[in-house]
């Protein structure tokens, strides 16, 4: 059985992060270019792409399905228990990959990657739909 609070509080946890991001108005790298935007958009992005895991990690642990020992399986994973398909969960692990950079390697990260990160969170919603879905059933 699905935890539907804790589930439900990832869930908004991630709109509510979204929601900040959307108030710095980034629509291109230009914006990027003010280090406290920079800095910030990639705090705010490192937090979205974390509570993503920890929702895919309670979907496989509340489907019963093994833990895989890196974040980049976990979507594929999903996957395979059909929540997303193959393509997805491929998209969305490049994303998470992303989590990593901002954690370990920060100062490596540019506006580009920065930007691509914010450009590309949509596949994230696709992830959240499926899983409002799949916990509905």
């Amino acid at each position: 059985m699905y935890d539907i609070e804790r589930i439900t509080k990832i869930i908004n946890d991630i709109e509510k992060y979204k929601k900040e991001l959307e108030e710095f108005k980034i629509k291109s790298k230009k914006d990027l270019e003010d280090t406290k935007t920079l800095h910030a958009s990639a705090m705010v992005c490192l937090a979205i792409l974390s509570r993503t895991i920890d929702l895919g990690q309670e979907i496989l642990v509340k489907e019963n399905m093994p833990m895989p020992n890196r974040y980049s399986d976990i979507f594929l994973s999903l996957a395979k228990a059909g929540v997303l398909n193959k393509k997805e969960a491929e998209d969305i692990n490049k994303l998470i990959a992303f989590r990593n950079a901002i954690a370990h390697n920060y100062f490596d990260l540019d506006k580009n990657e920065i930007f691509r990160i914010i450009s590309n969170l949509n596949l994230i919603d696709l992830a959240i739909d499926r899983i409002k879905r799949r916990v509905r059933k």
